[in-house]
Parts: C-alpha cells; sequence; structure tokens
C-alpha cells in the first residue's frame, strides 16, 4: 500500500443521491458530473479486501486481519475489521489528490464517515 492508498472500512455503501445530498450538491449540476466520478472512484472501483478474503484468500490467510496485514500492509481497529465492506482506493485522483492545493480530499472522507456513523445510529 502506498501513502496514497485510501481505506474505508464502511457498513454500508452509500447510494449517490445519498452521498451527493450529503455533499449537498443537486443532481443534475455540473458538480454533481464531478462527484459522480468522485463516488465511482470510492465505491465502484474500488477493491473490496473483504470480499476478496472472502471469497479467495481464506484459505490462505487465517484471519481478515492478518490477510491484511501480509498481503496490504493495512492495519485496522478491530472495530474497522468488523465493517461490511473494507475498500481499498488506489491513489485517488481528480479532486481527491492530495498533489492538489484546492483538494477536498479530507471533506469527501469526512462525508462519507458522517454518513456511515449515522447508519450506526
Amino acid at each position: 500500500m502506498t501513502k496514497k492508498d485510501l481505506v474505508l472500512p464502511l457498513r454500508r455503501i452509500p447510494p449517490l443521491g445519498e452521498f451527493l445530498d450529503a455533499l449537498q450538491i443537486k443532481p443534475a449540476g455540473l458538480a454533481a458530473q464531478l462527484f459522480t466520478g468522485v463516488y465511482n472512484q470510492l465505491f465502484v472501483w474500488s477493491t473490496d479486501l473483504r470480499a476478496q478474503y472472502d471469497q479467495y484468500y481464506c484459505v490462505e490467510y487465517p484471519t481478515l486481519a492478518a490477510y491484511l496485514e501480509i498481503a496490504h500492509e493495512i492495519y485496522l481497529e478491530p472495530t474497522e475489521l468488523e465493517k461490511t465492506h473494507i475498500l481499498k482506493i488506489k491513489a485517488p485522483g481528480g479532486v481527491l489528490e492530495e498533489a492538489y492545493d484546492d483538494n477536498v480530499r479530507d471533506t469527501v472522507i469526512d462525508c462519507v464517515r458522517e454518513l456511515e456513523s449515522s447508519y450506526e445510529d
């Protein structure tokens, strides 16, 4: 895993409309087109490491934690390991690119975490 990669442990993947609404983006505007790309990076094109473990690697590695640590160098808290999805986003680009001065990576991640916490309540 590189420093640019992003890991999101989530109980559920929010629908696109809910994601845009949480970012206070109207569905038909230019911002919606831009952030639909962000949504795709996070939730459509990402790799669900839990699903990979369950489908392919549960025989090779004794636990999900061992798989994440050995194969991906990802270290999660026990509560994060209980999540339904562990999404790995390889070097997010566009408005999430950290090299871009006006990136919105933290804003989007905070939004995703708020959606996640609202789901857990």
